[in-house]
This record gives C-alpha cells, structure tokens and sequence, in this order.
C-alpha cells in the first residue's frame, strides 16, 4: 500500500473534475417549514427514538419543531422516553388517539421493523408527512400498501439512511459520479458485524423473522440503499443464500435473559444490562408491561433468523454486485470494491477490532494502466461515520449539500427493503427473485 500516491478527497475530485455542473447544486431542506414550527410526533419511544429523534431534536432543532406526542404500546417505556427527551407533551399507547388529540405535521416512526407500514400509511391517509427508520417494510404486501398510500395522499416520505451521510461514503459517491474508473461493471461488498454488535441483534426482538423481517432486511437495507445510490442503479434480480450457524439452536447451552443466567460465568456473549442505567431503566423496568426483554439470550431456539448471508444482485446498469454479511466476526466493518471500465475503487473501513487502527477508512483508485491514489477522508465525529448530525440537519434545514445527496425518499426505502426481501424470499424458494415479482412501482 505504501506505493500509492496520496490525495486528499477534494483535490481528488478536483483533479478528476468530478461531479461538476447541476449535479452540485444545493438544494431545499426537506422537512422544514416556512410557516413557524411544524406539529412533531414519535411513536416507538425505544432507544432510536429517543437517542437519535428525540432528544437531539430537542436540543437543536426546537426553533423548527415542537413535541406534540409519544406513542408507544408501553406506557412505562412512554414515560421514561418523556423524561429522557425532554417534553412536557402527552404519551399515548394508542396511535389513533395520539392522532386524533395530537393533530401532528409530521411523524417519526421508530417502532418494531413488522409495525412501520401500519403506522405510515395511517398517518398518511391523516394527512401527515412522514419520516421512518430503515427498513420501510419487512415485506412485499407492507412495501405495496405504503406506496399506494403516498400516492392517493401526495404526501412526503423520508427514509433515514443516516449511512449515505457520512463523509466517507459521500466521497465513494463523488469519485463514481466522476468518470474515474468509468462504467462500474461489477462491485464486491462484504458487510463484518462482530461478536458484540452482530450478536446483539439475537438477543433482541430482531431474533424474529415476523418482527424484523431478517437481517437481510432490517440490517442489510443499509448497505442495498449504499449500493443502489452508488450506482445509480435500480436492482432488477437476487439470487440468495443464508443460514444460522453460531446463533440460536447452535448453543450448547441456552437461558431466557442473561439477568440471572446460570450459565454468565462460561458465556462469551453475556450482556449486563444493568450496566447501563439508561437501557435498565427504558427496558428492564418496563418488562412487566410486554414482556420484552432487552437482554435475552443468543442462543434461544426461537431464533429464525440467519447469520450468514451471501447474495448476487443484478442491476438495471448492467452491473453485478457479489454481497456478504456475517454477524459473528471478531472485528466489524466493511470492504466494498468497484470494478470499472478503466480501474478499480477499493475501500476498507474499520469500524472496531482488536488491534490499533490508525485510519478509520481506507480508499484506493487504480487505474488501468496506470497508478494508484489514495484518497483520504477526514476523520468523522461520532454517529455512524458522521452521518447522524449531517442528515438531521439537512432534514430541517441547517446545511445544504449537493444534489446527489437529496433526502432519501419512498422509492429508495422500496428498492432497498425489497432486494432483501428478495433475498429472503430466494433463500425460502431456492431460486433467484425479480424485483418485479414483487411490487408494482
């Protein structure tokens, strides 16, 4: 690697002359309001909600915005999200009623993956903008219903994939847009949760293909929206395969929650929630009311989700990519390479492992016949690569960026969702899946 020739990402896509002309236009923020502040509501008050739309709206944002509501179907977990956000206004465990007392402008859904579609179109058909956590859906049926929704309403969709804010992926974005490695005809992206994060999502109710629709739907959607927004490329067919092999019914040993286990002392995945008072008090405390546990067990046998994921997805650009994800890797992170008519862009990215890592992202173009740069990208601050704070502020209309980097809408929460879906359902059905097979757009 010493032997590549280092660049800055701005004099990269300055010598390169990328993404010049319209593209670089600023444009309008999204959800804000010329006319005084908009009517805000949340519903699922869990840790996303209140961490990432709640509490930091609060903080930055309440000159544009003003907390009419909360819903969540815990009215103790309500309660403490109240609390934690900040707002004197009501908590509701009834949706309808929140609508219907509330009278918001604009929803965040942040509930359970299975729930977003019933709570989005029943806003829409309110007369309610709306904005969700990925994925938009967890099936066809759902995915079908919400965009027959926006269309009888002409309301507006958000789907917030902080993931395509960060700076670093800005940067892949830009050095595509420039022509630099030409056509991409093919790409590699291989997706690494480790043993921490990726084993968190069996502990909780992402363990439930009914609630989560699978990893390859609730986590994978990040990286096909990545995919589909790099290229510029819709996905036309996914042929899939996948299973369980370290979760679940693999365990030797199992328990219900890891709160009491008999087994904490010998388990390499126990988690001790009550190491953090914020997650004790938002879900232990509130476990009487619903009976979700924060903490449970990887190794439950109600687990039906897979672990091990690999996919071939075929593009509307002519373009392949070759996918991978794993949720039992011992360092977390990604590598995606782009294979183009006159070079390569390679990236590695380092999110955590057991090393020291001086560079948290690696990006390297070479050119046929020709040498290799590096293109550096400045380290971000905190929030999934920088990506947070840039979204929100570009939501309620405190930066402008350039085109390409326009709010995520509808569309791209369908054709994201649905390439996992796809997946899944080719996983089920052993044979490859048609996007078309499943919606009509």
């Amino acid at each position: 690697m010493s032997n590549a020739t280092p660049v800055t990402r701005r004099e990269f896509i300055k010598t390169a002359g990328a993404v010049a002309g319209a593209s670089m236009l600023p444009i309008n923020p999204g959800l804000a309001s010329d006319a005084g502040r908009r009517r805000y509501a949340i519903v699922g008050t869990g840790d996303r909600g209140v961490t990432m739309w709640g509490r930091p709206l609060v903080e930055r944002y309440s000159d544009v915005l003003e907390f009419v509501g909360l819903c969540d179907i815990n009215s103790k977990r309500a309660a403490v999200a109240r609390e934690a956000i900040g707002v004197q206004c009501p908590a509701f465990t009834n949706f309808d009623e929140m609508l219907d007392k509330c009278k918001p402008q604009l929803l965040m859904v942040t509930t359970v993956d299975a729930f977003h579609s019933q709570y989005i179109v029943k806003a829409l058909d309110r007369g309610v903008d709306v904005m969700t956590e990925k994925p938009m859906v967890i099936d066809e049926r759902q995915c079908q219903a919400v965009l027959d929704a926006e269309k009888r309403n002409q309301r507006k969709i958000v789907v917030t994939f902080n993931y395509r804010y960060a700076p670093k992926h800005q940067t892949i974005k830009e050095i595509l847009l420039s022509g630099e490695i030409g056509r991409v005809t093919s790409a590699d992206f291989s997706w690494y949760l480790d043993v921490s994060h990726g084993a968190d999502y069996f502990r909780r109710w992402h363990r439930l293909r009914a609630r989560s629709g699978s990893l390859l739907v609730h986590k994978a959607s990040h990286h096909f929206d990545l995919m589909n927004w790099w290229l510029a490329a819709d996905p036309v067919e996914v042929m899939a395969q996948a299973g369980l092999k370290v979760y679940g019914k693999n365990g030797s040993f199992r328990s219900t929650v890891c709160r009491g286990c008999p087994h904490r002392s010998s388990c390499s995945f126990f988690y001790d929630i009550t190491k953090n008072p914020f997650r004790t008090k938002l879900y232990s405390e509130c476990e009487d009311v619903d009976g979700y546990h924060r903490d449970g067990c990887v190794f439950r046998e109600d687990v039906d989700i897979f672990d091990t994921m690999s996919a071939l997805v075929t593009y509307s650009n002519g373009a392949t990519m070759a996918y991978s994800l794993n949720a039992a890797m011992p360092f977390e992170g990604y590598r995606v390479a782009f294979n183009g008519e006159k070079g390569r862009l390679e990236v590695r990215d380092y999110e955590r492992q057991p090393w020291v890592q001086e560079e948290e992202t690696e990006i390297y173009v070479t050119r046929s016949f020709g040498k290799r740069q590096k293109v550096s990208v400045p380290k971000p601050p905190v929030g999934h690569g920088g990506g947070d704070d840039r979204l929100r502020d570009l939501i309620f209309g405190r930066i402008e960026l350039p085109i390409h980097m326009r709010l995520p809408d509808s569309r791209a929460g369908a054709m994201s969702c649905l390439t996992g879906i796809a997946a899944r359902n080719s996983v089920d059905q052993k044979r490859p899946i048609k996007i078309s097979e499943l919606v009509r757009l």
